[in-house]
């Protein structure tokens, strides 16, 4: 029930303590009731807390007898000084047990106490803060056991022991076969804030604000209403595949507040300027602006992770396998183009200058050792290589190459059957997954070390700069039928004379964190909307 909240003025009863009874002029006693055991501020989360207010009520006259008194507590939407506010009425009883299922916000608490035989009322104020459990976290995405996509929250909430929010997507739709989830952090526009679901076969916007209770699909936003192409050749339908540059940190701010870079599934958009709206033109996977004759670039995208601006990017030309640069600043891009670099120092950019010649198997942008990027590579005789680099700018030499490596197979064991691959910037190492055991192999000194080997098979591996904004921490999950799905987190330890980790040490009661899904997809969030 919602009505105009009215504020019993109480200050007479602090001059008077009796009542004059007209009947026979005569002053009785008021039974003044003494309120106890309310704090001047609550904090609870919605939707996972109860507020428990245990409350001691003791009368002038009656001592702790209440009989004589009836209870009630509101919830109000709005400050006591707001002209028009509504509340509601939350309970009846002295205690208060008050499961908070309210939107975030702050709220005033009133609890009330009136005298049955004279209707006075006693009143007692509070503050209650109601928190949201999405605000700070890691978002997990993976496939339910009914192969149909699902989100499941870790809240990790300054002050409170972390835990996982399950089943937070309303999946309607049904969709199956999850990747990855796109999470682009804080913007200068909060338009151009974007949450992608990514599926083996498709892309999904999603409304995920930190207000809600539920993360949905936004059918109002199709990329296709975002891409106005003049050219014939680009690839419909779009299909998002990846955007960056990512937000780094642990307070997940965008690395540039200027551009967007989309890549669907055959093509690649520019768009600059972003605080006047998000819309992307003609593709830039081309060598000359304005052309359709397009090459698809993998979704592995270069820069210097460790910049708190991003000016440019690189990428990786699969059609012609070679590394390859934008051909301008980041507010006008129209095509892409060669780096002029000299050959083997250490590697050439162009891969056709090797026989067999060799192709991107992963990426990665460290945040340690000056923010230099990561290349694993292969060729069709089955050899791997390390490459080091780092993306200073847009020019034909913008590339800064230091490092490259053949990863001894002999060593390295079962290095090519790896599900999943992550460079640990800080020491030359290079993590890999196989079925449940987690490797390290450091190919300056040519040594390998099997890490750990874990209850359930791998399902993703990563390094987590950003929570902790630590470069040694690692965020592994693993799945098994009988455990489901369970995530870890670890810090590697930081010598180069040895491969190993130990686990972080959180204060949870919670950790490691469990859920239902078969993660393929650990996104960090730290957004409050």
């Amino acid at each position: 029930m919602k009505k105009h909240c009215i504020i019993y003025l109480l200050a007479a009863l602090s001059l008077a303590s009796c009542i004059d009874d007209e009947g026979n002029n005569t002053m009785n006693p008021i039974n003044k009731a003494q309120i106890e055991g309310i704090k001047d501020k609550y904090y609870m989360v919605t939707n996972l807390e109860t507020l428990q207010i245990p409350v001691t009520v003791t009368g002038s006259m009656s001592g702790n007898d209440v009989n004589n008194f009836s209870f009630e507590w509101f919830l109000c939407n709005g400050a006591v000084e707001d002209k028009y506010h509504d509340h509601q009425t939350i309970s009846r009883e002295k205690d208060l047990s008050f499961p908070v299922n309210v939107p975030p916000g702050e709220y005033r608490l009133f609890f009330r106490v009136k005298d049955k035989s004279n209707n006075m009322v006693f009143e007692k104020r509070s503050a209650l803060n109601v928190l949201s459990p999405y605000v700070r976290g890691f978002y997990l995405f993976g496939d339910k056991e009914d192969g149909t996509c699902g989100i499941d929250f870790i809240s990790m909430m300054e002050g409170r022991d972390t835990s996982v929010v399950e089943n937070l997507f309303d999946n309607t739709q049904g969709i199956k076969h999850a990747q990855q989830l796109i999470f682009m952090g804080h913007s200068y526009s909060t338009d151009l804030e974007a949450t992608w679901a990514i599926t083996k076969d498709g892309a999904y916007a999603l409304n995920s604000s930190a207000k809600e209770n539920k993360i949905t699909i936004n059918s109002n936003k199709q990329i296709d209403h975002l891409i106005y192409p003049s050219i014939e050749g680009t690839t419909k339908p779009y299909v998002v595949r990846a955007l960056f540059p990512r937000p780094s940190g642990k307070d997940n701010n965008c690395l540039s507040g200027s551009f967007r870079c989309l890549l669907t599934d055959k093509d690649a958009f520019w768009c600059s300027q972003m605080p006047l709206g998000e819309a992307y033109g003609n593709p830039f996977n081309c060598y000359e602006a304005g052309s359709n004759t397009l090459v698809q670039l993998s979704p592995y995208v270069f820069y210097p992770a460790n910049s708190s601006y991003i000016r440019t990017l690189a990428f990786y030309d699969k059609t012609n396998h070679k590394f390859v640069r934008l051909n301008g600043a980041s507010y006008s891009v129209t095509n892409i183009a060669d780096y002029n670099l000299p050959t083997d120092q250490p590697f050439n950019t162009d891969q056709t200058t090797y026989s067999p010649t060799r192709d991107l198997v992963y990426g990665e942008n460290g945040l340690g050792n000056n923010g230099q990027s990561y290349a694993l590579m292969n060729d069709a005789d089955g050899h791997f290589f390390v490459y080091a680099f780092r993306i200073t700018n847009y020019s034909a030499a913008g590339m800064k190459r230091s490092l490259a490596r053949e990863i001894d197979l002999t060593v390295a064991s079962h290095f090519a059957e790896a599900s999943h691959y992550a460079f640990y910037s800080n020491q030359p190492i290079v993590l890999y997954a196989v079925g449940n055991s987690l490797w390290a192999y450091n190919y300056n000194t040519n040594k390998a070390k099997m890490l750990n080997a874990y209850n359930g098979e791998i399902t993703y591996l990563a390094m987590e700069h950003d929570s902790d904004e630590n470069p040694d921490d690692v965020i592994v999950a693993t799945y098994s039928p009988s455990e489901k799905g369970v995530v870890y987190k670890h810090e590697m330890k930081d010598d180069p004379n040895e491969i190993a980790f130990v686990q972080k040490q959180y204060k949870t009661k919670s950790y490691p964190w469990k859920t239902t899904l078969k993660v393929k997809s650990i996104t960090y969030r730290n957004c409050p909307d």
